[in-house]
């Protein structure tokens, strides 16, 4: 919906002369579209522009409006949904708005100044949903994208570990069915940049299991408040700092749901992580889970158990020939000696520009030995 065009309203109504009388009130003010149905409601959402506003009767034949707004706000989710109902349905209508589907419900007769009040209060309402998303898209994406940039150029090894706990997270999510994924992923994305400060040495040495000091074992324990910490100064990251902080331990179950869950599923994709740091096989991924300490929920585990089961076979590729999603199934070193990725790192657009750029300084060697998704596919 553009600043100029009118806001586009879906109306829904068994009764033509109501539909044609909304019409005519409503007419310069919004772009009205109707249905006599809560099935023709939705196959018009389905097969139009976005509608800012979708408002229906409660009363209809078959589905009633109540019904129809929740179908609806699956179909189109960030349109504000409006319910008109007589007085004798002022009870379902108040249990429908408690289940969070309404914005608001009007009793009819409704006078038109007050429908164009509501409509107008549900119109900015929408607005503020899309400004937010749109804020979520662009600002704060691109804030995250170059926080992990920094972390791929300072401590390569903590961004390969939050790279891989990304790709986890992202191959999860849709089995998972959890409504704000940005939240899991962004927590994946920035759980490690709490360890800027540690030693590469340490974290290889925790990853092998080798015994470290207590003041080293104090670093690593403290590097998800650390991250925490700096995340939680960005507006909207609050719960995911909060995911961060518990990503190695059970969060209080006074928490927000997003922060259990978030934090469990960031935890299994860290034992993965960990496993395969220390050179050993993902052919059974829900059995390294299963062993985790604190335990991790079944449905979690379920969620990862195929996780990299579609890797095809090792080839060598040039640089050039990177593709998003692709494996590396060797240690890839500067021509001095430093560590650049690891093997199992899976690639990410960051990692393929940082090889890019290394390449184009003579300071890596091709061609690399990756195993490939079928076509392209990500994991």
């Amino acid at each position: 919906m553009s600043d100029t065009a009118l806001p586009r309203v879906l109306c829904v109504d068994d009764e033509p002369n109501v539909l044609a009388a909304m019409e005519r009130n409503l007419f310069g003010e919004f772009d009205v579209v109707t249905a006599l149905s809560g099935d023709a409601g939705l196959r018009t959402i389905s097969w139009s522009e976005p509608f800012a506003v979708i408002m229906s009767d409660m009363r209809m034949p078959g589905m009633d409006g109540a019904t129809f707004l929740s179908k609806a706000r699956e179909v189109s989710p960030d349109s504000v949904r409006v319910l008109l109902t007589g007085q004798a349905d002022v009870e379902s209508s108040i249990a429908a708005i408690n289940k969070g589907a309404i914005f608001r419900y009007l009793c009819k007769p409704c006078a038109r100044e007050d429908l164009s009040s509501a409509l107008n209060d549900a119109v900015n309402q929408y607005r503020l949903v899309r400004a937010e998303k749109e804020l979520l898209a662009t600002t704060l994406t691109a804030s995250v994208k170059t926080m992990t940039e920094v972390l791929a150029m300072v401590a390569p090894w903590a961004f390969q570990r939050a790279a891989f706990a990304q790709s986890c997270v992202q191959h999860a999510l849709p089995k998972l069915d959890w409504a704000d994924g940005w939240i899991y992923t962004i927590a994946a994305s920035l759980s490690q940049i709490g360890c800027v400060g540690i030693p590469a040495d340490i974290m290889k040495a925790d990853a092998a299991q080798r015994t470290l000091t207590d003041d080293e074992k104090k670093l690593l324990q403290e590097h998800p408040d650390v991250a925490s910490r700096l995340v939680a100064g960005i507006p909207r990251l609050e719960r995911v700092a909060e995911i961060i902080r518990h990503q190695a331990k059970e969060a209080p179950t006074s928490a927000p749901v997003e922060v259990i869950r978030g934090s469990q599923l960031l935890r299994a994709a860290l034992e993965l992580e960990r496993h395969l740091a220390r050179g050993e096989s993902l052919e059974r991924p829900w059995e390294v889970m299963r062993a985790a300490r604190p335990p991790i929920p079944e449905y979690i585990i379920k969620s990862l158990s195929d996780f990299r089961a579609n890797i095809a076979g090792v080839r060598s590729a040039r640089i050039r020939e990177l593709v998003p999603g692709w494996v590396v199934d060797e240690d890839i070193l500067t021509t001095n000696g430093l560590m650049v990725l690891t093997k199992g790192h899976e690639l990410t657009d960051t990692a393929i520009s940082a090889l890019q750029r290394l390449l184009a300084a003579n300071a890596v060697r091709e061609p690399i030995r990756v195993r490939g998704l079928p076509d392209g596919a990500a994991s």
